[in-house]
């Protein structure tokens, strides 16, 4: 994990931790406004693993298997890469085509 230190106002250090940043494979093709929504609620996510213990049994769970998210219509298939702090929408499909992007 990437770490800074900085001052704060009230003089006491405090460790910064970079945060996780979205990405999309290469091949990923769904429509541009259901991509921008994934982003969103993926950066969303990832604020909120950040106050998940690095400890977390969470954690083995996530490296274990890849997750996915519902939205318009479409399944996207991420996975977690917590050492990275990233995650990575490895696959994109319309439900109830079958057709698949990844």
């Amino acid at each position: 994990m990437t770490q800074a230190t900085s001052e704060d106002p009230s003089g006491s250090s405090a460790a910064l931790r970079v945060p996780y940043s979205v990405h999309f494979a290469a091949e990923i093709d769904a429509p541009a406004d259901l991509l921008l929504r994934a982003l969103e609620v993926l950066l969303e996510i990832a604020a909120s693993m950040e106050s998940i213990s690095p400890t977390s049994a969470f954690w083995s769970e996530a490296h274990s298997a890849n997750a996915e998210l519902t939205l318009g219509g479409w399944r996207f298939e991420y996975r977690i890469h917590h050492r990275d702090r990233r995650i990575l929408v490895v696959g994109a499909w319309q439900l109830g085509s079958g057709a698949r992007s990844s």
